[in-house]
């Protein structure tokens, strides 16, 4: 099937394609990952309230918290990227003529995100969002074209955002990291650090497959790896006959999704300005957004579960100059429950309660047929 052959109106149909016997046994790692964050959640949830008890001491909350309906307004907000994600998925979903729907998106996003729990943040959620996929019956392709539809939206929304972010709110962070030489030199090291890392990586696969291809390892392992390549190719080809229908059909679920995309990051970085002017700091919307977007891209780089330690690090770094010493850590656990935990919470019983549904509607027998009149 070429892409002259599309039809001009209506859902694109893609081609079927045979699956791949490779990824056959990676099938249930999405499920043993979900079962290890479900026991492990607990646990440092239970910690993470520890941490938030000490730092406020014997303070009042009442008294260090000057505004609590900000942080009922945070509580509910954390929920809306995931509700949004879900549905930018279900529509993509549709534009393929994938049979999934909203309730079954809402269960890949919400799989994904309790495995994504215990599994460092560097390796990233795209594997696992494909395996929950999988999982929900949707051939290979498809589901690394609907990853790939997402990506793309997603980067475009960030790099708009921050871009202007930075620009109204004057530079101040680049200004402030500049006016400090020992915090630029931090600054620049971990930037250094991060590129070598990155260079050292790349040097190693370069050099990995340079050794397959050369018959280091075997023949075997050669043949597998060209067969798998072939593969990859024939992937590669269908996805962009799937991005060229989406160019030439799917303009208006694209509008629709970058909207959703918008209101799913605008949303979910704002959280740490709540909860700061919650504890009574001059909420600065802007630059606080910006702030939690680094946060967050720093515990991204941290090969630890869900970015444990990079995340709070982060926070404290990045937010000391802007807040005073004595509401930085408990506004940082406060944040970190509102912004982490809460929301795995919610998903980790919203995907239990939608297996349960769908597992129940399964084995329901199937009603008899009714008598002709």
């Amino acid at each position: 099937m070429t892409q002259e052959s599309l039809p001009e109106t209506g859902p694109y149909t893609a081609p079927p394609l045979l699956d791949v016997p490779a990824v056959h046994p990676w099938r249930n790692v999405s499920r043993r990952s979900l079962t290890l964050a479900l026991s492990v959640l607990p646990i440092v949830a239970l910690i993470n309230v520890g941490v938030l008890v000490w730092s406020l001491g014997g303070i009042d909350l009442s008294q260090r918290i000057s505004r609590p309906e900000l942080l009922g307004l945070a509580a509910a907000l954390v929920f809306v990227p995931m509700l949004s994600n879900s549905l930018r998925l279900a529509i993509w979903a549709r534009f393929l003529g994938v049979d999934l729907g909203f309730a079954r998106a809402l269960k890949v996003i919400t799989g994904m995100m309790v495995a994504n729990s215990v599994t460092p943040s560097a390796t990233g959620g795209m594997p696992i969002k494909v395996l929950f996929l999988m999982g929900e019956g949707v051939p290979v392709r498809r589901a690394l074209t609907l990853v790939s539809f997402q990506t793309a939206e997603d980067a475009l929304v960030l790099f708009s955002l921050v871009g202007l972010c930075a620009g109204l709110s004057g530079f101040a962070l680049f200004e402030f990291l500049g006016s400090d030489p020992v915090l630029w030199g931090r600054f620049s090291a971990g930037i250094r650090t991060t590129v070598l890392i990155a260079a050292m990586a790349a040097a190693g696969l370069v050099l990995i497959v340079a050794m397959v291809a050369g018959g280091v390892f075997g023949r075997r392992a050669r043949n597998f790896a060209f067969r798998m390549v072939d593969t990859g190719r024939e992937y590669v080809s269908h996805i962009v006959l799937d991005w060229g229908a989406a160019l030439r059909h799917g303009k208006g679920a694209a509008l629709i999704n970058i909207t959703l995309a918008g209101v799913q990051w605008l949303v979910r970085f704002s959280i740490a300005g709540l909860v700061l002017a919650a504890f009574g700091i001059d909420w600065q919307p802007v630059l606080f957004w910006l702030l939690q977007y680094l946060v967050q891209s720093i515990s991204s780089i941290v090969p630890t579960p869900g970015g444990a330690g990079g995340a709070e690090a982060g926070f404290l770094f990045l937010f000391a100059p802007f807040v005073p010493v004595d509401v930085l850590v408990p506004a940082m656990s406060a944040w970190r429950l509102m912004f982490f935990y809460l929301p795995l919470t919610g998903a980790a019983c919203l995907f239990f309660l939608l297996t349960r549904k769908i597992r129940i509607k399964l084995a329901a027998p199937a009603a008899p047929p009714q008598p002709a009149e």
